[in-house]
């Protein structure tokens, strides 16, 4: 996720260029004075009205009044001492009251950008508490899986966004789901919590994911004056410890991939880790609009052997482009990222996000989330659920 010391580290990085900004900035005043002091009164006066400049830039960026202030005052000053240098009076009058005026202009700036400021930090701080509210923090061990998760934010200051997910053990397996709300906003903040409290409650209740798929679907229709264009795509996965198996339900989202060790040949290391994506005959349509179209070929269930892990991502990862335009490819980056994380899940989903942020080269057009699971040793095959209670006989 997106560190929530980011705003701290620009605003200390933004300093030292600042610093550096106003130093340039008292170049045009010492030329102006220097001129004025061993040039013909006509030359330096032409180069006067340049001290207006610095106080104008120093307002650029500027959080706070002082610094366009401080400079103002500087030039003002600078402007009185070079009058007697001058051969009319008009040209210092004009100098000192464009000073004036610019100080002004640029203290009235800083003083906006200081109250912008503080008030994007307050949005900041409530966008942080709804988060660790909408997406909880997953624990690193699930029953046999091992959980890592990486989320990125399109803009640094939408730390909360339309993706979402949530892994829960239940009696039927253990029960994952990944999915993005089409939308950006707090619109999709308030579909992506219905989603997930929905989830969270009958993932525990009915036996398969079309059902859970299902009662999510209708909570979602059941919205007040929900349009169809408000639609969540998402994958279900329900991972059986006791069959060793995956069940994948997917909702018009992208196929999540299984990651398989490589086979080792005997002569040196292991080969490449195996990409296989774990596709469904015919995908239902995204969440709430699932009643309008055919579900019957949305599941389908594989082998999960100890050691593979599941890849569950959102549209954001496999949408992003680079400079040329070109999608990243996922399918062919991971096994990349893999081999040179030496097997360690909690690196390789670092090693991705940091691979996705250079592939694009510049900030995300869309969230972006990534959930690791591992299988971290053999099955238990006496991991059955526990059966439910069996209705009384007449």
């Amino acid at each position: 996720m997106l560190a929530p010391l980011a705003r701290g580290r620009s605003a200390v990085r933004a300093a030292p260029w600042q610093a550096r900004w106003l130093a340039l900035c008292a170049l045009p005043a010492v030329a102006a004075l220097i001129a004025l002091a061993t040039s013909s009164a006509w030359d330096g006066q032409l180069l006067l009205p340049l001290l207006a400049v610095p106080p104008a830039l120093a307002g650029i960026g500027a959080a706070t009044p002082r610094l366009p202030l401080a400079y103002g005052a500087v030039m003002l000053l600078a402007a009185i001492a070079a009058a007697p240098f001058t051969t009319t009076a008009e040209v210092p009058a004009v100098t000192a009251v464009s000073i004036l005026v610019v100080t002004l202009i640029s203290a009235s700036g800083g003083a906006r950008g200081g109250q912008e400021n503080q008030r994007l930090a307050d949005v900041t701080s409530v966008a942080e508490a709804a988060q660790r509210a909408l997406l909880r923090p997953l624990p690193r061990q699930v029953g046999p899986l091992e959980l890592g998760v990486v989320y990125l934010a399109a803009a640094a200051e939408a730390r909360v966004g339309g993706d979402l997910y949530e892994v829960t053990r239940t009696q039927f397996g253990i029960r994952l789901i990944v999915g993005d709300v089409r939308g950006k906003g707090l619109d999709a903040v308030e579909i992506a919590a219905d989603v997930l409290g929905v989830f969270r409650e009958v993932a525990h209740e009915v036996y398969t994911l079309a059902e859970v798929a299902r009662r999510i679907d209708a909570s979602l229709a059941r919205r007040p004056a929900a349009p169809l264009e408000e639609f969540v795509t998402a994958v279900l996965a329900e991972i059986d410890p006791a069959a060793g198996s995956l069940t994948i339900y997917n909702c018009g989202h992208p196929p999540p991939l299984v990651l398989s060790p490589g086979e080792s040949d005997g002569q040196g290391p292991a080969r490449r880790l195996r990409v296989t994506p774990v596709n469904v005959p015919a995908p239902a349509l995204p969440l709430r609009l699932m009643s309008l179209g055919d579900t019957s070929g949305a599941e389908r269930t594989v082998p999960l052997q100890p050691g593979d892990a599941l890849l569950l991502y959102t549209d954001g990862v496999t949408e992003a482009r680079n400079a040329r335009r070109e999608f990243y490819p996922l399918e062919e980056r991971v096994a990349e990222v893999a081999a040179r994380a030496g097997g360690a899940d909690g690196d390789l989903l670092d090693r991705l996000r940091d691979d996705l942020v250079r592939y694009v080269g510049a900030p995300l057009d869309d969230d972006a989330a990534l959930l690791l699971a591992r299988v971290s040793g053999p099955w238990d095959r006496r991991a059955v659920p526990p059966p439910l209670a069996a209705a009384p006989q007449p």
